[in-house]
C-alpha cells in the first residue's frame, strides 16, 4: 500500500495477520544502502529467498549463556538478536547480555531443522591483531540518471545517512511540475546541493559531458516518468550501462572508480545487465515478492525488516576485511575467528565476500553467508566481511 495514511489506518485493526508494506519505500532505502556498500543485493537475495540460509526465531534452554558467546554454541546458525517475550526485537545486544529463559533468538541458519543449541561451547575462536580503524565519513557526489518516485525516498534516506552531498539529477525535458518539485527539495534538504540537468542520459555525448566517473555513485532509474513497461525501462537502462562502460574505457577508468547501481524490473533481464560490469543491481519485483513470501511464513519477521531498512539501529553492510585484521595482506583463519574479530567492533559477521569473485554470477558475486564455523578461509585486502552493524564506517 503506497499511501502512508492508509497503511496507518490498518493499524487500527491490530491484527497480526494484516501486514502492510510500501514496496517503493523499501526500494529507496535499499538504493541508499547499496550506494554505501557494494554486494548487498546478493546478501538480501539469500536471506529473503527460501534457498540457502534464512532467518528464524528459535528458543532453547539457554542456561544463562551470554549472547556474546552464543554463536559458538551452534554448528549451524548465526544469532543476530534477542526476541523478548513482550515482542521487542533487540539486534546486536550489548556486550555481556545474558539470555533469559523466555527469550527467543533471531538466527540466520540453513534450515529450522538444523538449528540446535549445545549447552557446551563447541568452537573457541582465535583472536588476531585487531586493526581498530574506521572508514572516514565524507561528502558524497551522486548522479541520478532518470527519475522515479523511489528517487525521492532515496534522497530523503540520504539525509539520514549523509551530513552533506551533491546530488545531480539528469532528466530529459523535465516538466514544470518536476522542476518545481526539485526546487522544493532544494529547500527541504539544506545540507544537500541538488541540481537538475535537463538532458537525455540516452544521448551518449550528453551523458559523457556530465563526467559520470567523477561521481561516487551513479544511480540509473526510469528515463520516462510515465513509462510503465518493465522491459522498455530495462532496455533503456541497458543502453545507458553500455554507454557508461564505453566512457569508462575511453577515459581509462577502473570499474571501482564509481559505484554504479541500477534497478532491474524484469528478473529475466538480469543476465544482460550483468554483462555491462554493473557494480550492483536490485531486482525490485523479485525482492519485494520474497519479502512478502517470508512474511506470509513468519509475520513477526517484519520487526527485523523494519529495523534493517531504516537508518537508526542495525543494518547490513559489506565492509573491507582490513578494518578487522591489522596489517592484512593474506590471513588464513576459520569463519569462527572472523565472527570474533567482528565482535571487537560490536558487529555480527554473517559471511564473507571475495573481491576477486565480485563480478562472477556463478559464484554469487563472491558472497557466502553462514559458513561452517570451522571452515578455513583466506582473506586479503580485496575481501570483505558481511556484517550487521550500526553504521558503514
Amino acid at each position: 500500500i503506497f499511501n502512508e495514511e492508509k497503511r496507518t489506518l490498518l493499524d487500527i485493526f491490530d491484527d497480526p495477520n494484516i501486514i502492510a508494506l510500501d514496496s517503493w519505500d523499501i526500494m529507496g532505502k535499499l538504493l541508499v544502502q547499496t550506494s554505501l556498500t557494494s554486494g548487498l543485493e546478493m546478501v538480501y537475495n539469500e536471506i529473503l529467498s527460501f534457498d540457502g540460509s534464512e532467518m528464524y526465531y528459535y528458543k532453547a534452554n539457554w542456561g544463562g549463556v551470554k549472547f556474546d558467546n552464543l554463536a559458538y554454541h551452534f554448528k549451524d546458525g548465526i544469532p543476530l538478536g534477542i526476541h523478548k517475550s513482550d515482542g521487542q526485537l533487540i539486534l546486536r545486544p550489548e556486550t555481556g547480555t545474558v539470555l533469559n529463559e523466555d527469550d527467543e533468538i533471531l538466527i540466520l541458519a540453513e534450515d529450522d531443522s538444523t538449528i540446535d543449541f549445545t549447552p557446551t561451547q563447541i568452537y573457541n575462536p582465535k583472536e588476531y591483531p585487531y586493526a581498530d580503524i574506521r572508514l572516514e565519513s565524507s561528502s558524497k557526489k551522486i548522479l541520478i540518471l532518470g527519475w522515479h518516485s523511489v528517487a525521492e525516498i532515496f534522497i530523503n534516506e540520504c539525509s539520514d545517512y549523509l551530513d552533506e552531498a551533491i546530488i545531480d539529477i539528469m532528466f530529459d525535458n523535465p516538466s514544470e511540475r518536476f522542476v518545481n518539485r526539485i526546487n522544493e527539495m532544494k529547500e527541504e534538504y539544506e545540507d544537500f546541493e541538488i541540481n537538475l540537468i535537463s538532458a537525455a542520459a540516452l544521448n551518449y555525448d550528453k551523458l559523457k559531458s556530465t563526467n559520470p566517473f567523477e561521481y561516487d555513485s551513479v544511480i540509473i532509474l526510469s528515463q520516462d516518468a510515465n513509462e510503465q513497461t518493465p522491459d522498455k525501462i530495462d532496455s533503456d537502462t541497458l543502453m545507458i550501462l553500455l554507454a557508461l562502460r564505453r566512457i569508462m574505457k575511453e577515459e581509462g577508468r577502473q570499474i571501482d572508480d564509481t559505484h554504479i547501481i541500477t534497478q532491474v524490473l524484469n528478473s529475466e533481464n538480469q543476465d544482460l545487465i550483468i554483462q555491462t560490469d554493473v557494480d550492483d543491481f536490485i531486482i525490485s519485483n523479485k525482492l519485494i515478492t520474497m519479502v512478502l513470501a517470508q512474511l506470509s511464513e513468519q509475520p513477526d519477521m517484519k520487526k527485523f525488516y523494519d529495523d534493517i531498512f531504516q537508518e537508526d539501529g542495525s543494518e547490513l553492510y559489506v565492509k573491507p576485511a582490513h578494518l578487522y585484521f591489522k596489517d592484512l595482506d593474506r590471513r588464513s583463519c576459520t569463519f569462527a575467528d572472523a565472527i570474533r574479530m567482528a565482535q571487537l567492533r560490536d558487529e555480527i559477521c554473517l559471511g564473507i565476500r571475495y573481491g576477486k569473485l565480485s563480478m562472477n554470477p556463478k559464484e554469487n558475486f563472491g558472497v557466502i553467508l553462514n559458513l561452517p564455523k570451522d571452515a578455513q578461509i583466506t582473506l586479503t585486502k580485496d575481501d570483505f566481511l558481511v556484517v550487521l552493524a550500526e553504521d558503514e564506517l
